[in-house]
């Protein structure tokens, strides 16, 4: 090769790692530099050998290929442990990693007692070994008392038989059952430890989580349920299961560690220590199971009872927007929507008190105030507005239009107010935005323009026709006329807690405004009083107990247009009067009866309402009212009977009585009460004699008289 030959192929191979460098392609560039070191070499060492001797040669060239070899096999080890090392590591790491899932269970749902509503339970396939069942004592005897108990389906000789044969057979499995909950396995348990068989005979094998919840009859549609909506996890499809899905659902956690890929094995010694706590977390609600239970069984009662084609009952804390019980029945199953949050109706009569305080808290009227509603009938706008009752005529009082649910009395009422008034009085009341409780997909009110207003639309919202509310608007705003004045925000989830027991999320009361005055609350306690004594809610009268309340009678409307004799029946309820601690409202689309009058809010809804009202005093032990003393032992200290009056308007002298003297005294009070020591009152805070007024706490101090 001559002398510019070489010169001129040693100026390519440094041209090349020139441009190697310049388009930064370095395993090119390392290429030419091997190819230029090799050749250098090459070329120096013949440059200087002389030699002829073919042997010799030969040995040289042999020698320059083996080296030639040495350059590739270098090269490669470059590439492989610089230009290629991510892709060689992920594909080792391919082979010897396992992907492991892990994940947390889903969140328990409680009511305001700690009964379970909806939890998680494994489910288990129960098997045995046939081999070694047929060699275990007691074994049949064992399987035989499982059937017997329905833990294993069919006929116990038949499957006898089947596993002898698979045993003698030499056979390790036979399928017994794939459904076995938790609480049958411990049930199943007890059974294999009385027969003293082992877990290599019957075995559990762990399968799958299922969501179970309780009474489903009465749960169902507020608690919700899960389903598969995304993929192969399941999700809350509706109720609380949805609207506190972030909360409920468990968290996955994906982690790789060294093991067998194709087994999907780990390795011990590699697996991670994972104290990362998955589960979901529980909802505590509201609602108490025994109120719900009792609401439940009467509203279903009445519902049959009138045969209704629908019927709707809550039950508040109206202090506070706590839901303590919901339900509902009715007739179209097809029908998968929970109308307490989602359904908008005309209220009827229920809705009169709210206007009636409006306009006493605007000082346009008073509860003494006349009306003159002629002969039962007013004309408006070339429309009739009658009576429901014929006997209603003349002059009436302000509470005497709600004790006789008087419609033209209504209407004279709602004259006081212009529309602007009356519109800025449905606002505060909450009528034109959704209340915020927390349940999905609650109904949004629709506002009409007061611009859009016709002559007779006034004239009709002031006794509940012609406006649309849902269940949980009209009791909110109602309970706004008898707690003081305050429109709370109702609410169903009292708090959330992990599963280390840490409170994540408490809803607290939340104060949306104040409507009226609570001077305005208290009169309307008072007129709605009577309204249960003397008026439309007889019906619901409980002896010893004062109640109050407002039953509605709305005409029932189809495709827009009224149905002749077909009503919404409806009762509004809160007691005690003075301090109410539960409202309820009843409602029954459509009741049917015998004559026009059995379809009325106060013989279709009333009745209902005292049954409800009589097993919550009894369940909760409220006193009745009519006692008018408690006699207490007599005293030992000063030897004289002590006469406490049931409202405890004044603190009584507590000296000398025992602890249990002192819990019955204030037994259903709204007193908290602190009794330090043993024996008998020596003092006690407030001092006898206090007025009991303001007081919320009670501290006595006992001790043991020395004999």
């Amino acid at each position: 090769m001559s002398k510019k030959i070489k010169i001129v192929l040693l100026m390519l191979e440094v041209l090349g790692i020139v441009i190697s460098l310049i388009f930064r392609k370095f395993l090119l560039m390392t290429v030419m530099i091997l190819a230029l070191i090799y050749s250098l070499y090459i070329l120096f060492k013949w440059k200087n050998i002389k030699m002829k001797n073919q042997f010799i040669l030969r040995t040289f060239v042999a020698s320059d290929l083996i080296l030639l070899c040495f350059f590739v096999l270098f090269f490669r080890m470059i590439q492989i442990q610089l230009f290629d090392y991510e892709n060689y590591k992920t594909a080792v790491q391919n082979q010897v990693s396992v992907k492991i899932e892990e994940y947390g269970e889903r969140g328990d749902i409680f009511d305001c007692n700690g009964k379970g509503l909806a939890y998680s339970i494994n489910m288990y396939e129960l098997s045995v070994d046939p081999k070694r069942f047929i060699t275990t004592e007691n074994s049949f005897e064992a399987l035989k008392e499982l059937v017997n108990k329905g833990y294993i389906k069919g006929n116990y000789n038949q499957l006898k038989n089947e596993i002898e044969k698979l045993g003698e057979a030499g056979r390790r499995y036979k399928k017994l059952n794939k459904d076995i909950d938790d609480v049958e396995k411990k049930e199943i348990d007890k059974i294999l430890e009385e027969y003293k068989l082992q877990r290599k005979n019957v075995i559990f094998l762990p399968r799958r989580k299922e969501r179970r919840y309780y009474r489903k009859d009465m749960y169902f549609f507020l608690v919700g349920n899960v389903g598969f909506k995304k993929g192969t996890e399941k999700e809350g499809t509706f109720g609380l299961e949805k609207f506190y899905e972030p909360y409920l659902k468990g968290e996955k956690m994906s982690k790789v560690i060294q093991g067998i890929r194709k087994l999907g094995v780990g390795l011990p010694t590699s697996k991670p220590d994972s104290k990362v706590n998955l589960d979901g977390m529980n909802l505590y609600l509201t609602v108490d199971n025994d109120i719900q239970y009792i609401l439940n069984d009467e509203l279903e009662k009445q519902f049959i009872k009138t045969n209704a084609e629908q019927s709707y009952g809550i039950i508040m804390d109206p202090n506070n927007g706590k839901i303590l019980a919901t339900a509902f029945f009715r007739k179209d199953k097809n029908n998968v929507t929970n109308p307490i949050f989602q359904a908008q109706v005309e209220p009827g009569s229920i809705f009169k008190p709210l206007i009636v305080a409006a306009g006493i808290n605007e000082k346009k009227f008073n509860r003494y105030t006349t009306f003159d509603v002629g002969n039962g009938t007013i004309r408006k706008y070339n429309h009739t507005i009658r009576e429901s009752s014929r006997s209603t005529k003349g002059i009436l009082k302000t509470e005497d239009i709600l004790k006789k649910s008087s419609n033209v009395g209504m209407v004279l009422v709602g004259d006081k107010f212009n529309n602007a008034e009356f519109d800025s009085y449905l606002e505060k009341y909450g009528f034109y935005e959704k209340t915020g409780v927390d349940y999905p997909y609650e109904k949004l009110p629709k506002r009409v323009p007061i611009k859009q207003w016709n002559g007779l639309k006034k004239s009709t919202m002031s006794f509940g026709q012609g406006i649309a509310v849902t269940p949980i608007q009209m009791i909110t705003a109602f309970s706004a006329v008898i707690n003081g004045g305050h429109l709370y925000k109702p609410y169903i989830v009292e708090k959330i807690i992990d599963k280390d027991g840490l409170v994540v999320k408490r809803n607290l009361p939340v104060l949306r405004r104040d409507v009226i005055r609570p001077e305005v609350s208290k009169e309307m306690r008072d007129i709605l009083e009577l309204v249960v004594e003397e008026g439309t809610v007889k019906k619901a009268k409980v002896e010893g107990y004062r109640l109050g309340g407002k039953t509605g009678t709305a005409q029932f409307s189809e495709h827009g247009k009224y149905v002749f004799h077909e009503y919404l029946s409806s009762v509004m309820g809160f007691f005690p009067v003075d301090k109410p601690k539960y409202i309820i409202l009843l409602m029954f689309f459509r009741p049917q009866g015998e004559i026009l009058y059995d379809k009325f809010g106060g013989t279709a809804a009333a009745p209902a309402l005292g049954q409800i009202v009589r097993r919550i005093t009894k369940l909760k032990n409220m006193s009745s009212t009519t006692v008018e003393n408690i006699r207490v032992e007599k005293n030992k200290v000063n030897s004289q009977n002590i006469l406490v009056s049931e409202n405890l308007n004044v603190m009584p002298d507590l000296k000398g009585m025992s602890a249990r003297d002192v819990m019955e005294m204030f037994r259903g009070k709204d007193i908290e009460l602190s009794i330090n020591g043993v024996g008998n009152v020596i003092s006690q805070e407030p001092k006898a004699n206090t007025d009991m007024t303001d007081i919320k706490k009670v501290k006595v101090e006992l001790k043991q008289e020395k004999k």
